[in-house]
């Protein structure tokens, strides 16, 4: 990276902060997720080499946010990228910074500020077997968004997945596997599941209750919410030694996104050097 990670960090920061109180005052509750959890209970901020943040929501307040978040975000200062858009196929959304620059390998025909990551929980099925077809379902639909966005594999398994997906799934399959994902969403079901992610079929889902109050912890100069039980959660998704501090070989499973950081100005300025 051609910053140091701290000022990157540090700016990400600030979007977590001005996000912190969008959501407290419409009232959307939200918890810091996978490595960024980790990082508030691990390192009480970000993990030392991470240049990401992540958030996760309930369906309900994930939807309530993207919904105030049309009619109140401060458009001068962020950008909201929704998910499953035409500048965003993917399926979840980023929330970004203008003025600043964050560009990645891969798909450039967007919004390239600094962000953040904001992932929905899905209501899932107490039934494994249906859960896991609302897995696969996810699964495929994720493919298709990854053959928009240009995505690159060293798997061939996965490349070939990603391409077949993309040529066999058409709108009608798309909108049948948004059905068998969606089924739940007016339900209270007893476990939630985040599908879009990394984590494998038995580490995405878990019990609601796990979410429970917000629990506010200090997360570098901030107080961030995570889980109520995060410590059941963080052990499911990264095992029950998760507080031990891993060796330098398990840095390349998450490896930096930016290609190329600017935390002073707009992405738009590079435009002609990256977007070629």
């Amino acid at each position: 990276m051609n910053v140091d990670i701290k000022d990157f960090q540090y700016k990400i920061l600030e979007i977590a902060f001005y996000f912190d109180e969008f959501c407290k005052k419409y009232d959307i509750e939200y918890y810091l997720m996978g490595g960024s959890a980790l990082g508030a209970v691990r390192h009480h901020g970000f993990i030392p080499w991470d240049d990401d943040f992540d958030v996760f929501m309930t369906f309900n307040n994930y939807h309530k946010f993207l919904h105030y978040a049309s009619i109140h975000l401060d458009t001068e200062k962020f950008h909201l990228q929704r998910e499953n858009s035409t500048e965003w196929p993917l399926f979840f959304s980023k929330l970004r910074m203008n003025g600043t620059t964050c560009i990645e390998k891969g798909y450039n025909k967007m919004h390239q500020g600094i962000y953040i990551d904001i992932m929905c929980l899905y209501n899932v099925s107490p039934n494994k077997f249906v859960r896991y077809i609302q897995y696969l379902s996810a699964q495929i639909l994720k493919a298709t968004s990854l053959y928009l966005v240009d995505y690159d594999s060293d798997s061939f398994f996965k490349k070939v997945f990603i391409n077949s997906c993309h040529f066999v799934v058409g709108t009608t399959a798309k909108n049948f596997l948004f059905k068998i994902l969606n089924h739940f969403s007016t339900k209270n079901t007893l476990l939630v599941g985040h599908f879009f992610g990394k984590a494998p079929f038995p580490k995405t889902s878990f019990p609601r209750k796990w979410l429970g109050i917000q629990r506010y912890v200090n997360f570098e100069n901030l107080l961030l919410p995570i889980p109520f039980e995060a410590e059941k959660y963080l052990s499911l998704r990264y095992g029950s030694d998760f507080m031990k501090i891993p060796n330098s070989d398990i840095f390349t499973e998450y490896p930096i996104h930016a290609v190329f950081v600017d935390i002073h100005n707009d992405y738009t300025i590079y435009k002609d050097k990256f977007n070629s």
